[in-house]
Formats: C-alpha cells, sequence, structure tokens
C-alpha cells in the first residue's frame, strides 16, 4: 500500500491548505476520497488494492437542491481557528482547538471505503458485520448504488458508526505521522461521534438556520429526477410533472399535496448550509450523537423546532438516520 500512502500524503497536504472548486457528485466523484484522501481506482485490475469506483449515468445530484461551494478559507480569513498549529483534516472545518467536526453527513461512499478497507487489510470478511442494516430494495438501490455514492449513509448502527469515525483517524494518522516526523510537536487524531451538546452547538439556532424557499426545477433537475430517482422506485412518476418545490433551506418532509414525496434523503452537499459552513444539520437524516441516540430532523419528518431534538433510540433498518464523525487531537508531545 506504498503508493497509497504516497497519495494520501499529496493530497492531504493539499487538501490542508487548498479548498475544492467543486463538491464531488457521482458523475464526477474525483480522485481520492474526501473523508481520507485515500485514491480511488476504475481499472478493475486493481479493485483489490484500491477501492473500485464505477460508471454512473451523466445526470448529476447537483442539479437539484446545490447551492454552490462553501469555501472556509475564504470566508474565515480572520478566524483563529483556522490558522492553529493542528492540520485540518480532510472533510471538516474546525470548531475549536484541536477539534475538527465533518462538514457533512458521511456518504454511501465513505461507508463503503471503510468496508472496503478492514476487509482487505484483515483478510477476512468483516464488512458483513458491519453492513448497514437495511432492507434488500435499500441496500441495492440505494447503498450500493453508484448513482448515490454521495449520499447519506443510513441504517448504522451506533456501536458501527463509531467503528468508522475510529478506523478513519486511524487512517488519517499513518499520513500524519510521517508529515510530522520531523516536527518538534507531533500529535494524532482520533476519532469519535459528536456529543449532543457539541452537535446543538455547531447546529446553531433553528429559526436563523432554517427558513421557507421555492425551487424552481428545469429539465437537468428532471433528467436527474427521471433517471436516477424514480428510474429507482424511490418516487412516483407523478413527480416528474412538477415545476416547482416549496419547501425549507433544509431537507425536510413537507405537508402538501404537491409535496416532491421521494422515499431517500439527499445529496450531502444540497441545500443552504450554516452560517458555520455545514450542510444538512437540521434536516435531510438524523444523526447519531455519543450518547447513543439520534436527534435532528430528516425527510421524513415534519418541521417542528419542538421535536427536532427529541432522542430518537431506534436506528436498524431506519433510511433516515445517519451521522457525521468529530475528530480530535488525542495526544500532543
Amino acid at each position: 500500500m506504498n503508493h497509497c500512502l504516497v497519495a494520501l500524503l499529496l493530497v492531504l497536504c493539499s487538501s490542508l491548505s487548498l479548498a475544492q472548486t467543486i463538491h464531488p457528485s457521482s458523475s464526477d466523484p474525483g480522485c481520492c476520497s474526501e473523508k481520507t484522501s485515500l485514491p480511488y481506482t476504475y481499472n478493475p485490475e486493481d479493485n483489490k488494492v484500491l477501492l473500485q469506483l464505477y460508471v454512473t449515468n451523466n445526470s448529476s445530484e447537483k442539479e437539484v437542491f446545490y447551492e454552490g461551494k462553501y469555501d472556509p478559507w475564504k470566508d474565515n480569513k480572520k478566524n483563529h481557528l483556522y490558522e492553529q498549529v493542528y492540520m485540518i483534516p480532510p472533510g471538516s472545518l474546525p470548531i475549536s482547538e484541536g477539534k475538527f467536526m465533518d462538514q457533512t453527513e458521511v456518504a454511501n461512499i465513505h461507508y463503503q471505503e471503510f468496508l472496503f478497507y478492514i476487509t482487505k487489510d484483515s483478510a477476512k470478511y468483516l464488512d458483513k458485520e458491519y453492513m448497514p442494516q437495511l432492507d434488500n430494495k435499500f441496500k441495492s438501490k440505494y447503498f450500493l448504488n453508484p448513482e448515490f455514492y454521495f449520499y447519506p449513509v443510513v441504517g448504522v448502527t451506533h456501536q458501527n458508526a463509531q467503528a468508522y469515525c475510529e478506523w478513519r483517524a486511524k487512517v488519517l494518522n499513518v499520513g500524519l505521522k510521517d508529515m510530522l516526523k520531523n516536527q518538534v510537536k507531533k500529535y494524532k487524531y482520533a476519532g469519535r461521534l459528536p456529543s449532543e451538546e457539541e452537535w446543538k452547538k455547531i447546529a446553531g439556532n433553528v429559526e436563523e438556520e432554517v427558513n421557507s424557499r421555492l425551487y424552481n426545477f428545469g429539465k437537468k433537475e428532471w433528467s436527474f429526477f427521471e433517471e436516477d430517482i424514480v428510474a429507482n422506485r424511490f418516487a412516483p412518476s407523478s413527480i416528474l410533472s412538477r415545476v416547482d418545490y416549496e419547501g425549507y433551506t433544509q431537507n425536510f418532509l413537507v405537508q402538501d399535496p404537491m409535496s416532491l414525496d421521494i422515499e431517500i434523503p439527499f445529496y450531502i452537499y444540497s441545500f443552504s448550509h450554516n452560517t458555520l459552513g455545514f450542510y444538512n444539520f437540521y434536516g435531510n437524516v438524523k444523526e447519531l450523537v455519543a450518547e447513543g441516540y439520534a436527534i435532528g430532523g430528516s425527510f421524513q419528518t415534519s418541521f417542528s423546532a419542538d421535536e427536532l431534538f427529541d432522542h430518537d433510540e431506534v436506528q436498524a433498518y431506519r433510511t433516515d438516520v445517519g451521522f457525521r464523525c468529530l475528530t480530535e487531537i488525542a495526544r500532543r508531545r
């Protein structure tokens, strides 16, 4: 895995100093993982060494609710958290000194990467133990479907979500150790789920972050709906007659006869980021926290500020419960 390590170091270094020009999508996933910087392959001969990605159609999820790129380095020039001595892990933003939160929910492709490497590195079929607990339709047509690479992974138990966060930090530490070998001050990352208190702090004020919004759809939007959403039976074909959608700046269930009625969450970079630059904290999927339950709203819940922080204990076979990780500095010397 030496060539992977070299790529990891190069990509990790660049990702810490420069923001991506665009967000990845299923039709344009880029060279490497957003969460670990490990490279992908499109060559079937390398599929035992690197995670194999598959070609998707030309329709992009970015055509629908995507509102553009948030550039944290451009928008935080005076924020001291972006000048700290610790490197910001890829795919995350600093929330305090030495503590970093994922900018988005963990996506299907990120979790598939985890399953691939724990099996490869152990030479055992450990992926079965960590596989999302979903029915056959959602497993084959959603989790394992390349068209939904960058949609939130769902149906993951609290224990396995924590295992993913820990694994990801270990992968980053492989590159970090070599990058810091000539420095006097060395450290390593540790990964975990955020606590409810940490999650609420970054989610921000509900009344400020969630607003009503009218979305207009054109040919590109409906092409994506038809080829990916309707074709995979996650929405009735009747939605293709719509020209607009009255919703929110977060992905909630809209109690309206003209709602889109889609059975899955949406692209991890869709809708409006909050004031700190994080996506989909209040909607899309509920999120697991360290205490063992999920909080927040989802595409299956109506927008109700009173219910957003209820503790939801059910995780298995849930298509509206996901998670994001918190990475922190575990050791300083």
